[in-house]
């Protein structure tokens, strides 16, 4: 139970610093660029201070260095100061008083300004201590009370200190701010919690040592009140956060993922929205708000902007296998794990690339065309077996090694490179390096992923280091080869024949143009990324990510997840389960458990693992777990996001 709370005035109470506000109203006399530029080193000397990067009394010297300050600038100040103070402050501070706590106020301004606005408050004036302004008799300001402590930077924890002596902070106490002399008041021990009000400016290294956050006033009460105390006409507040957390999730899928996915949320009571369409990001935050499942496949982009304005986004699935088009980092940040099926369409792969090796090896193309328009090219010249011939795979991944094994089957000699060593199938034997497998080989297919190394990897240095009538098949991604390159290649007949299956640029929306410099080439096999596209890939897709996220949503579980800590905690009896999604720093696991220990809570499991900047924990608790501990945990400074799970 907390007992005390020291409130911070100035940029807490008060949406400023009581001190700028009486130099802004002297700067009204001045002209524009002089009160420019006296603002500029307003606002310099005032961070020093709130960061503790300079001895509040020199700061407070400093500023009122600045100019000349009169009495009347004072009264300026203090005559608005009620329109300065912060949503929800008066309610707060109501509840509180009502509940019987006792409520301090300490603030380095001066007793002019911050007077209107504790009297308002209703609070005691023994219980409002601040700095005072001497004045000469022609009511200029020429100096201040440096024997008062609020003066020096140790000013608050000394009085605090010396107010805990005197017997006024009997019991547990809480300080609110949002400044260095706030937090050290709780580095002190004095106060046994630091929140950090972060309804104005945001240090953000004060903040992060803060045991709780918030950025409204009235998400203080939970904070420092029991479950007792919460007064009962304020439970709906709570309440949201139930809702929020434990509500059964409702599911967008875009994109006409296949009928699976649908049958499969539907089976655990899960409302489906199913579209056809890829929204731009506009539509996308319009469509998607209030949802907590995602379901995309490529064409959709996910953006931390976008992921900033679905604030209620539990997962992200992606129904497919590339996920460039999501921004991986900014979904972890946000608390957002995503899933893909990063081997569903293995076969369906390894099948084309088969087919249209067979297809060029034959220019069963270019006969093709021609019979449709009434010629008879009954000719064998160019014209293959593959039988006999060797097949280079660049990528000895899950598809890359089930095409080997396809084509070896076909009496196909196999010759393979990868970054990584890979045990051999069958007779395949691996590369001693790219040039050595592009000399070697009759068709060489691409297995790659996206990435910064493979990009441009097949240009026309490789494509001529390539056999004379040789062939390239590229059904990995559309950055990997130059097409242009490969234009020139295959006029030029070095390269016979191509197969393409991605691009570089690939049209948004079916209705979209699509363009390439290899429309027209002789012997070539352009398809719109339809690689994975049979039915069997897209039913192995729809069962393998719904799943996935169904775990995550029922338990918790995170294994497959692209951007998490992969992890699962098999779930105890009569336990109750909650997920805390966090920033990776110290100190996050004794704060929560804290907040359990502080309640009587038994943790019967527990398993907490950290991937670059986020930790992810999943606990199971013996006793029901409130939505006043949610709430606690929830304003905990670290937390990302947080889920119960009923």
């Amino acid at each position: 139970m907390i007992n005390n709370i020291i409130f911070d005035f100035d940029s807490t109470i008060i949406n400023a610093e009581g001190v700028d506000l009486i130099l802004k109203a002297s700067f009204e006399k001045l002209s524009n660029p002089e009160r420019t530029h006296l603002l500029t080193q307003l606002n310099i000397l005032t961070e020093k201070a709130t960061c503790g990067e300079m001895p509040l009394g020199e700061a407070i010297r400093q500023r009122f260095d600045l100019t000349r300050i009169i009495k009347d600038d004072v009264v300026k100040a203090a005559e608005n100061m009620l329109d300065h103070v912060n949503p929800f402050v008066k309610e707060t501070i109501q509840h509180l008083r009502d509940a019987g706590k006792q409520i301090f106020v300490f603030s380095t301004s001066f007793e002019e300004i911050v007077r209107p606005v504790t009297d308002a408050l209703l609070i005691a004036w023994d219980h409002v201590f601040t700095n005072q302004l001497i004045y000469d008799f022609n009511g200029q300001v020429i100096g201040f009370n440096e024997k008062n402590p609020l003066f020096l930077s140790v000013g608050k924890g000394f009085l605090a200190e010396q107010m805990k002596n005197d017997g006024r902070l009997p019991g547990r106490t809480a300080v609110v701010g949002d400044g260095a002399t706030d937090l050290a008041l709780r580095k002190s021990n004095i106060a046994q919690i630091f929140i950090f009000y972060a309804g104005s400016k945001v240090y953000k290294d004060i903040r992060q040592q803060a045991d709780f956050t918030i950025d409204r006033f009235d998400q203080l009460l939970p904070l420092v009140f029991s479950e007792e105390e919460y007064p009962r006409e304020l439970a709906h507040s709570i309440s949201k956060v139930r809702e929020k957390t434990t509500s059964s999730p409702k599911v967008l899928l875009l994109e006409n993922i296949h009928k699976n996915a649908v049958k499969k949320f539907k089976e655990h009571k899960y409302p489906v929205k199913n579209l056809n369409n890829s929204p731009d990001e506009k539509e996308l935050i319009e469509t998607a708000q209030n949802y907590q499942i995602l379901g995309i496949r490529s064409r959709t982009r996910i953006s931390a902007s976008t992921l900033t304005n679905l604030p209620d986004l539990w997962v992200i699935g992606a129904f497919c296998i590339g996920i460039n088009q999501i921004d991986l980092d900014a979904a972890a940040n946000s608390g957002v794990p995503v899933f893909n099926a990063p081997y569903s369409n293995t076969r369906s792969v390894a099948e084309l690339v088969v087919g249209e090796t067979i297809m060029l090896m034959r220019r069963i193309i270019e006969k093709n065309a021609a019979v449709h328009e009434g010629r008879w090219l009954k000719s064998a010249e160019g014209c293959n077996e593959i039988r006999g011939k060797t097949i280079g795979i660049v990528g000895y991944g899950h598809i890359g090694s089930q095409v080997s094994v396809l084509f070896e089957q076909l009496g196909m000699s196999v010759l393979f490179h990868d970054i990584v060593d890979k045990l051999p199938l069958g007779n395949a034997k691996s590369a001693q390096h790219l040039y050595d497998l592009l000399g070697k080989s009759d068709l060489v297919t691409l297995h790659v992923p996206d990435t910064p190394e493979t990009r441009g990897m097949i240009g026309a240095r490789e494509l001529m280091a390539m056999k004379k009538g040789a062939i390239l098949i590229n059904s990995s991604r559309g950055k990997v080869v130059v097409v242009e390159a490969l234009r020139q290649a295959i006029d030029s007949g070095h390269i016979s024949g191509a197969a393409i299956d991605v691009f570089p640029e690939e049209p948004g929306r079916p209705d979209e143009i699509f363009q390439s410099v290899l429309q027209g080439a002789n012997n070539v096999i352009l398809t719109p990324h339809i690689g994975g596209s049979t039915q069997e890939a897209q039913e192995n897709i729809a069962d393998y990510v719904s799943q996935k996220i169904i775990n995550f949503a029922k338990s918790g579980s995170t294994l497959g997840a692209l951007n998490f800590p992969e992890m699962d905690l098999a779930r105890m009896p009569k336990t109750h389960r909650i997920l805390h999604i966090h920033k990776n720093v110290p100190g996050v696991l004794a704060k929560i458990n804290s907040v359990f220990a502080r309640r009587n809570i038994n943790v019967e499991s527990q398993i907490l693992q950290t991937k670059d900047q986020i930790g992810y924990l999943i606990v199971d608790v013996d006793d029901h777990i409130s939505d006043h501990v949610i709430e606690l945990m929830q304003h905990i400074t670290e937390t990302i996001k947080i889920r119960k799970i009923e």
